[in-house]
Formats: structure tokens, sequence, C-alpha cells
């Protein structure tokens, strides 16, 4: 499968991009830019159009993550198929947004995802360089460097290092730290508390003997606590009531006395308070009265003596405004001269203009003789319009003969051209020969593919081995399925394995007799055992003895010895056996176990040899099977791998036959188009060589098409061009009649507007007519600015003169007749300004005098109203006293404090009583406080507490013997310590298996994982290694010749030979060396990969950034010659080694640019 095109609709910072990969012999495309231009986003695109986008991304920065889409159109064996990926429930669309089914790119993608795409197809610098470490780490085990090469994948050493720790800490010989001895230690300590937990009777009854007698004496100490109790609590409470007993009777008495002395007036609480304050405030407003009645008196003195002239104080704006008008005036004498001067210094610069224009040399004849300033403004804009005027003029002229010049060249040229018209079949013969004129490169690509296919089609029969056969019988061949296979090979897998586990328990069962029986031996030799079967033997000897010495049949004197004997052996015998009881019976379960153990070893025998019948049985029915499909001595475990091999031989036999349909097409086109274009010339009267190829024929049909096509675009253009000629002549005509009748209008006016202005004498030029304007300009300018200093200046300060003395005069006769004697109205003004000060000084302190009597007066009038105010607030004391002064009323006021103080004291002494009285009476208070004498009762007291901590004390220590009784009754009183202590032991099982459970998991995969690399390394390292050599060996330009694998050490080493024979181990290479191998052995295993599977297009990102320019070009031949195996999508942004790329592939390489800026468009 390869990627024809990638359309970047709406994605990151890309927006209706589209990227073509056009096929070639050598499938290798070259996206190059600079840094932020997008290469990592192509990269990111090309995953996720083929499998499908993440939930969330970084690129939505441009385009909402809902509006995200991708284009792309992909090629294979199987066909082509152009879609969009979006976002959604159904990605999957086609171009005019129509659903695909999920499944859409089953047949171009295989079986492969995202993460294997990833991991196989693309690589980066990062992961170059990850992978040059992971070769370091792992390059005393080849097996796992060429599983991490070939699986893009450089975490198996820490994932094997990372399954082996887990399982130690799981399970160890001799490790106590590990989980399962933990759960072991957690099981032997439940099983020792569980023993514990059993207890007899004996001990159940003394406990709860002894926790009922702890009972009772604790019954015991508390009645006689509360005893005390009760004695302590009435001596607390005559303690506590006493004093407020007799404060009680001893203010009742008071109060009876106070009551003898007469009524007593009920003043307020704060009547005291109140009569002490108001006394006090009147006192001091009394004398605050006095004071400012003093201050107003001496106040109203000073106001009597201050006086002015209040006349003065009447004319204040007046003189004001004089004495500004005296300011404004005062250089006005000065300057009056001075600006007169100015005046006749600008009529003369007037009389000189006039002069110079012939006009009257007074002022009164300059002005009769100014023009008006519309006649001298007419004049100005004639002048400045004259330019522009002439020059239209003769502009337009110049223009009507150049047109003139140019319609007359292009007739000429237009009669001397001469049209020739394409024939329509000619055009029709070159339009379908033009999309065929490269198709000798394509035959040529064609046959290669042929070739190609053919050649993998060999190597695919030959991979099949003795049991190879034509295509046609490999298509035909009914072998049996891949399901039926895996079956067999499952049975065949658990019969094996069966088989080896009844060999290994019949092995087991001969081992443990043989250990049994030695066992036996070696304790009989150990110890002498008597058995009951020797003192049966014994005993049964001594009666048959004595048997027959009591029939007779032996005489008494030889009998007797032997009888003695007989029972002496009995007794011995019995003795022995009494003091070897434990050892004989040892002995006993020693050979019962033997005798099981002999009895295991036939069973054993029978169950191997049904699971060798068994497993027989499997392998004659694939005998059978094999031979039927026409595999005779084919393996079973080789049949799947021989089907796989079958499938990729009619797999290439149909690539085969399509490409040569593909070439046989081809070459069939470009014939019949090759024919029709040279008919096709001739017919046009076009000279053909009978040997031009397709090429040559396009070439020169395009040279004559595009030369008539010239001549009639030229003789087009010729004749568009003198028709707009033709009329643009015509218009500048018309312009330059207009431009004539314009210049003839200026000059009618320019005569008139030099009467209006009086400038003829002066205008024989128009030079001349400019200075003369100036001049009249600059007499009107003088006359203006003359008038300006008259008008503005003299006559001003004149009429302010004027104004100074009839003012000065007016208020003078009014105010001081006397001051117009001095005929000085400036000196005027100035002493009629200081009278006016002096006079309003004077009216400003009689002001103030004023002010502060008005205040003093206020001051007294508030004093005799606070005054007035004491003497209310007290009247209501008073008239409740029945007195007429604040000091006759106070010996009542405290008489009404003493009663009052005397009922409070009295409630409160009640209250004590009440609350502290513990719900009694006041009589049964003052019985029992009567009953002990005042000296006595703390002493009591004292007692009656000692005593109760006595008995506290000694009930603490019950009730300590009480629960240290209860806990040993507790522990043995049915409550659930056995419960738990069993529970914990079920726990520690529980956790001893989830442990083993745990262990034979990790300790399997890391097997697993250990038996994958070790099987790959088996399988591929030979092709894996040879290929790789070669493609390290041009990375290094030479350096390296070889790749092998040092198998003396106990793990086999990867190594790489030089060119000089020495050998160097993967961690003496330099760290760019060390890349380079991990690229040249991901490079084979991708090549081996693509024998067997579906191609992908392989993306690789700025690979050579640690390369120089050899390596690098060396490195680019390698990828050209994986690019004729799959597609190859190369990015970058060092565009300096574009020149090696083109070296490499040729100048026709796809490169595709970026640009920093974000693309739009295609």
């Amino acid at each position: 499968m390869r990627l024809r095109q990638l359309q970047l609709l709406k994605y990151g910072k890309f927006d209706g991009t589209s990227i073509e990969f056009a096929k070639a012999a050598c499938d290798f495309h070259v996206i190059v830019g600079p840094n932020e231009a997008g290469k990592s986003t192509v990269r990111n695109a090309i995953s996720e159009l083929l499998f499908g986008m993440p939930l969330r991304t970084k690129l939505d920065f441009r385009h909402a993550l809902t509006e995200m889409r991708l284009g792309g159109a992909l090629e294979s064996e199987a066909g082509d198929t152009v879609f969009h990926r979006a976002r959604g429930r159904t990605p999957l669309r086609t171009p005019d947004d129509a659903t695909l089914p999920e499944n859409h790119l089953a047949p171009f993608l295989g079986t492969a995802d995202k993460a294997f795409f990833e991991q196989m197809f693309c690589m980066d610098h990062e992961q170059l360089v990850e992978g040059g470490k992971s070769i370091l780490d792992g390059s005393k085990d080849v097996g796992r460097v060429l599983f991490q090469s070939a699986a893009g994948i450089a975490s198996l050493g820490p994932v094997r290092e990372a399954l082996e720790k887990q399982a130690g800490n799981l399970w160890a010989p001799r490790k106590a730290s590990s989980d399962y001895a933990q759960a072991a230690q957690r099981l032997d300590e439940a099983s020792a508390e569980l023993k514990n937990a059993q207890v007899k009777t004996k001990v159940w009854s003394d406990a709860r003997s002894a926790l009922d007698e702890v009972h009772g004496e604790i019954s015991t100490e508390e009645a006689r606590r509360q005893s005390l109790e009760a004695v302590r609590s009435r001596l607390e409470r005559v303690r506590r009531l006493a004093p407020f007993l007799l404060k009680l009777q001893s203010r009742e008495a008071e109060l009876a006395a106070l009551a003898e002395q007469g009524e007593v007036t009920e003043f307020p609480s704060s009547a005291l308070a109140d009569l002490n304050a108001a006394a006090a405030e009147l006192a001091s407003a009394e004398s605050l009265l006095q004071a400012r009645t003093a201050d107003v008196k001496t106040l109203q003195a000073a106001c009597d003596e201050v006086s002015f002239d209040r006349s003065v104080l009447a004319f204040r704006k007046d003189i004001e405004a004089l004495d500004a008008m005296r300011s404004q005036c005062v250089n006005h004498p000065r300057d009056l001269p001075l600006r007169q001067a100015e005046v006749d210094r600008l009529l003369e610069e007037a009389r000189a203009a006039a002069a110079q224009l012939g006009w009257p040399g007074d002022e009164a004849g300059i002005r009769a003789s100014l023009p008006t300033a519309l006649a001298l403004k007419a004049v100005s804009n004639l002048l400045r319009d004259r330019g522009a005027v002439h020059q239209t003029m003769r502009s337009a002229e110049e223009a009507v003969r150049q047109k003139t010049a140019d319609l007359d060249g292009d007739l000429a040229e237009l009669q001397g051209l001469q049209a020739s018209e394409v024939p329509m079949a000619l055009r029709q013969a070159l339009d379908e020969a033009l999309p065929l004129k490269n198709s000798g490169t394509r035959l040529r690509t064609l046959s290669v593919g042929v070739e190609q296919a053919n050649e993998r089609l060999n190597h695919a029969l030959a991979a099949l081995g003795r049991w190879r056969a034509p295509v046609d019988a490999l298509r035909g061949m009914e072998a049996p399925s891949t399901a039926r296979i895996s079956a067999l090979q499952r049975q065949r897998h658990e019969a094996a394995t069966a088989c080896a586990h009844a060999r290994e328990k019949l092995d087991e069962s001969h081992a443990e007799t043989a250990r049994l029986e030695l066992e036996v031996a070696q304790f009989e030799h150990a110890h002498k055992v008597v058995t009951p079967t020797e003192v049966h033997e014994a005993r049964a000897n001594r009666d048959v003895t004595w048997t027959s010495i009591k029939r007779g049949d032996v005489p008494v004197a030889a009998g007797a010895p032997v009888l003695d004997a007989a029972i002496r052996l009995a007794d011995e015998l019995v003795d022995s056996q009494l003091g070897t009881a434990t050892d004989a019976a040892t002995l006993q379960g020693i050979r019962q176990r033997l005798e099981r153990a002999k009895a295991d070893v036939p069973r054993c025998a029978q169950q191997l040899a049904k699971c060798t019948a068994a497993l027989e049985e499997i392998d004659r029915s694939w005998s059978t099977a094999a031979a039927a499909a026409g595999w005779t001595d084919m393996p079973l475990d080789d049949a799947a791998d021989w089907l796989g091999k079958r499938a990729d031989a009619l797999e290439a036999q149909d690539m085969l036959a399509q490409r040569q349909r593909d070439l046989d097409e081809e070459a069939s086109a470009s014939r019949r188009a090759c024919e029709a274009l040279a008919s096709a010339l001739k017919g046009a009267a076009v000279a053909v060589q009978a040997e031009d190829d397709l090429a040559a024929l396009c070439a020169a049909a395009s040279l004559h098409v595009s030369h008539a096509d010239a001549q009639h675009a030229r003789k087009s253009g010729l004749q568009q061009q003198v028709k707009q000629a033709q009329r643009a002549l015509e218009s500048l005509k018309a312009n330059a009649e207009s431009a004539t009748r314009e210049h003839e209008a200026w000059a009618l006016q320019w005569s008139a507007a030099l009467r209006s202005a009086t400038l003829q004498a002066a205008s024989a030029t128009f030079a001349e007519a400019e200075g003369a304007v100036e001049l009249a300009n600059l007499a009107a300018d003088r006359l203006d600015k003359a008038d300006g200093i008259r008008r503005e200046r003299i006559d001003t300060m004149r009429a302010d003169l004027e104004r100074l003395e009839a003012e000065a005069r007016r208020l003078s006769a009014q105010l001081d007749p006397a001051l117009l004697s001095l005929g000085d109205w400036p000196e005027v003004s100035r002493r009629l300004s200081q009278r006016l000060q002096e006079t309003t000084s004077a009216a400003q302190k009689a002001a103030l005098a004023e002010t502060a009597l008005q205040a003093a007066q206020s001051q007294e009038r508030e004093a005799g109203l606070r005054v007035r105010t004491v003497h209310a607030r007290l009247k209501p004391l008073l008239d409740l006293a029945g007195v007429e002064s604040a000091a006759a009323a106070l010996p009542l006021v405290e008489r009404s404090d003493r009663q009052r103080a005397l009922r409070q004291d009295l409630a409160e002494a009640r209250e004590a009583l009440i609350q502290d009285g513990d719900g009694l009476t006041r009589e049964a208070i003052e019985a029992e406080i009567s009953g002990h004498a005042p000296t006595e009762v703390i002493g009591l007291l004292e007692q009656a507490r000692n005593d109760l901590a006595a008995v506290t004390e000694r009930l603490n220590l019950l009730v300590q013997k009480r629960v240290t009784a209860e806990q040993a009754f507790s522990a043995i009183a049915g409550q659930a310590n056995a419960a738990t202590a069993e529970a914990r032991r079920q726990e520690a099982l529980a956790a001893m298996g989830e442990v083993a459970e745990q262990y034979l998991e990790v300790a399997t995969a890391g097997k697993l994982l250990k038996w994958a690399i070790d099987r790959y390394r088996d399988r591929k390292q030979g092709p894996m290694l040879q290929r790789a050599s070669t493609v390290f060996c041009e990375l290094t330009l030479g350096d390296f010749t070889k790749l092998g694998v040092d198998y003396e050490k106990d793990t086999p080493a990867l190594y790489a030979r030089r060119k000089s024979g020495q050998v160097v181990e993967v961690s003496g290479l330099s760290e760019g060396t060390r890349d380079q191998l991990y690229l040249a052995l991901r490079i084979a295993a991708l090549e081996l990969h693509l024998e067997n599977a579906k191609a992908l297009p392989f993306v690789a990102d700025d690979l050579f950034v640690n390369f120089d320019d050899a390596r690098a070009k060396a490195g680019l031949r390698s990828l050209r010659e994986l690019s004729t195996r799959t597609q190859v999508v190369f990015l970058t942004h060092h565009d300096h080694l574009l020149p090696f790329v083109r070296e490499v592939f040729g100048d026709g390489v796809n490169i595709i640019e970026l640009q920093r800026d974000a693309m739009a468009g295609g």
C-alpha cells in the first residue's frame, strides 16, 4: 500500500493544502522546510489519516476540534481509494461527505494498528538516539538487540529487569522479606494464636470466681462511698450557706431599724449622682454668665470709638475703575508719537510702490488708483493657469502626432502577417498523446515491476522447499485449513505435554521408591527397633516350648533351659519394644510410604503408555492428512508456516499477472497514440521521421501547434490594437482642438483682467505683470497697516485719555472739589484711591468690633439659658423631696439609697440560699447550720473528704482488678479470639495462594519474553544480520565490513568487524556509529517484515542530524534501496541535504517545500 495524496483540509496550521506523492521506481519523497513549517504536523497527519484521530489534540489552535479534517488517496494491488477522515462517530467519509464503513481501509492496512505503524514504519532522530542507547544497554544479549531493533522497542531491558525484580519480591529461596515468606510468617503466628485460644474448664471456673469476688468487693465499697458522699455534701452546704444566712438576718434587722426612724421617700437610683452633678453645673453656669455680661460691656465701648466717611465707600467701584483706567493709560503719552512715526513710514513705502506703477504720489491718489482685490486675484489666477493651459495644448498636439505614427506601424505589420490553421485531428491526437509522452519511462518502470514480481514469485516458490509445486497446482490444492492445523497442533502439544508429565511422574515414582528403600535400610541399621511381629513370634515360641514340656514331648531336664531362654527373650523383646515405640512408629510410617510409592510405579507407567498411544494416534492422523494433501513427511509445526508461504506464492503470482497486464496496456496505448499522432502530422504537412518515437512526435506537434497559435494570436492582437489606436486617435484630436480653444479663451480673459486692474502700463510682459501685481499688493498692504495702527492704537489711546479726564473731574467734584485745581488727572486718580483704602480699613475695623460684640451677646444668652436649664433639671427632684435647694434634698436621697442597698443585699442572700440550698427550705437550712458549731465545720468537712478519697482510691484499685479479671475471663469465655485467629490464618493462606499465582504469572511472562527473544534470534539472526551487515558497511563507508555474534560468552553478544579485521564490541562504538548500527538493524528488520506482510509508508523524520555529509549520503542510498520495496517519506529541515538527495535519486525526485507561514490552497 502507498499514499498517493495527502490532503490537509483543516488540520493544524494548514487549510486546504494538498501534497502529492507521485509513484516512481524509487518511491522516495522529501518534505523540506524551516522550523515551524509543519513537518511534524504532516507526520502526525499521515498516522491519523490511516488510523484515526485521538480524542484530544494540540493541533486545534486554528480550527475547532469538530472541524478538523484530513483527506487522502491510497493505492494498492487490491485497488485505489479516495477518502476523508473527520471527527465523530463515523470518521471515514467520501469527498462528498458520504459515510464509509469502519473497515473500509482493512484491505489496505491489513492487521496493522496505529501503535504497530508508529513503531515499525516511523522513525525520528529521538528514536534513533534512544535505539542506539538501547543497543548499548543490551549489547551483551544479541537476541535482545535483534528483537528490539526489529520491533522498534527500546525498553525490553527495563521490562525484563522489572519482571525479575517483581518475581524476586514475590518469592525467592531463603529470602525472608519476600511476600510469600511474610504471608507464611503470618500463617504461623495465626496458628499459634489459635492454639493459645483453646481453654480448659477449671481455668474458666477459676477466672469466673475471681471476677465475681471483685464485683462483690466493688459493691461494698460503692455503698460506703455513697454514705461518705452524703456527709460531705451536708457539711459542704453548711460551710457554703452560713455566711449568706448571717447576711440575711443582719440586713433584715437594719431594714427594721431604718423603718423605725420614719418614712423613707423613694428616689431613683441615679438621684444622688444627678443631684451632685446638677449642683456643680449650676455653680459653673452662674459664674460663666457673669463673665459674658462683662465682655459685652467692654466690646460695646470699643464699637462706639470707631468712625469713617461712608460717602467714599458709596463711590468705591467708581474709584477702583478710575484707578484701573489710570494704570491702563500710564504709557499712552509716550506711545502716541511712536505710533504716528510708524504710520508715516508705511505711507512712504506705499508712495514708492505707486510711483513704480505710475499712480499719483499723495495718499488720496494712491487710494483712488488701487485696484480691487477681485481684480488682482483674477490677474494672479490667470498668471498661474497660463503654464498649464499652454502645456495642455502642446501635449495634445504631440499625442496626436505619436498615435498617428503608432497606427501606421501596426497597419504595416498586420499586412505582413500570414496565419495558418491547425487541423482539429492534429489537436485531438496531440491531446491524447501528451499523457503518454513519458510512457517509455513508465514502460521501463513497469518492466522492472514485472521482473521484481517474477523474482518474488520465484523466491516464494523456492521457499516452499521440497513440497514445491506449480502455481495452478498450489491454487487448486485441497490443504487442511489453518483452524484444523491449529487444532491438531494444540492437541499434539497437549498430548506431548501429558506424555512429558506422565514420564516425569514415573521417574519421580521410581526415584521415590529407591529413596524410601534406602531410608528404611538406613533407619534399621541406625536403630534397633523391636516390632510387634518379633514380640509375637517370641511369645509364640515360648508357648510352643511350654506346651511341649507340659505334654511330655520334651523332658523337663532338656526343655527347661530352652523354656527359660524363650521366656527371657520374650521379656527382653517386650521391654525393648516399650523403649523403642517411637522409632517403631517412624519405621512403620516409612514402610507404608514405601508401599504407596511402589504402588504408584505401575499406575504411572500405565498412564505414560496411554499418553504415548494418544500422541502416536495424533501423529498418524496428521501423517494421513499430510499424505492426502501431498505433504509427505511434513512436520505438523511447519504446516501453518508452509500455508503462509503458499499464500505468499499465490499473491506473488497475482501481482505478476497484474503488473504484466499493466505493462501490456501501457505499451498498447503508447503504440496507438504514436500511430495516430504521426498520421495527423502528415495530414498537417509536417515532416516527421519514420523512426521518431512518441516523445519526438509530441515535441514536433507541440512546436507546430504553438507556432500556429502564436501567429494567430499575434494577428488578433494587432487587429485589436489597430481598432483601439483608431479610436484613441479620434479622441486625441478632439482633445487637441479643445486645448486650442481653451488657450484662446485664456488670452481674452488676460487682456480684460489687466484693464480692470489698471496695470496695462506696467505689464508689457508676463514677468512685468507678475511684478506689477506684487507692487499693487504691497501698496494695498501698507495702506491697510497704516489704517490699522490709526484705528487700533492712536485713536484708542486718545479715547482712553479723554475718558480718564472726564471720570476724574466727575469724582473730584462730588468727593473733593479741591482736586480739580491740580489738572493732573492721573494724580487725582491716585489720591482718590488712597482715600478709599484708608476708609475701607476703618470700615473693616468697625465691622470686626460689631462682629465681636454680637458673638459676646450670643454667648451671654447661651450662659443664661444654661442656668435656666440646670434649674429645670433639678426641679423634679426638689419637688419629690419637698425642699427648695439641692443641699436640703441631699440627706433624703442618701436615706433612699441606703434602703435600696439593704433590700438588694437581702434579695441576693435569699437568692444564694435558694440556689445553693440543694432544694431545702430556709428553716431546714437554719436547722442544719445551728446543729454544727462554726469552728468545727471545717475539720469535719476535711475528715469526710479524706475518708471519701480513701474509699475512692480503694474503688479504683478494685476497678483495675475487675478489668484484669474481665480480660482474663474474656480471653477464655467464648470470645472471638479463636475465630479471629482462624480468620487471620485463612487470610494468610489466601495471601500465600495469591502470591503464588502472581509469581507464576510474572515468572511465566519473564520466561516467555526470554523465549520470544531467543526464538527470534534463532529464526532471524542469520538473514537479518547478513542484510544489516551490508547496510551497516554502506552507512559507515566501509569502515566496518561485517556484524557477527560471539558465542563463546555466557550470553551471545553482538560485535562489529573493521575492514582491518579488528573486532569491536558495541560498547566500543562511538555514539554516532551506534545510531547507524541501530538504523541498519531497523532497515534490515523492516525489509524482512515486508517479505511476509503488507507494505505501509515508511516515515523518516530528520534521521541524519548527527551524520556527516558522506554518511548522510550513504544513509540516503540505504533509503533508496528501501524505497524500491515500500514508499518512503523523508522529512527534514536541513535544505543542504537536497543536493545529496538529487545526486542519489536523480533530478526527478519528488521534493515538497513547506513555508513557515500558514499554507492554504494547493
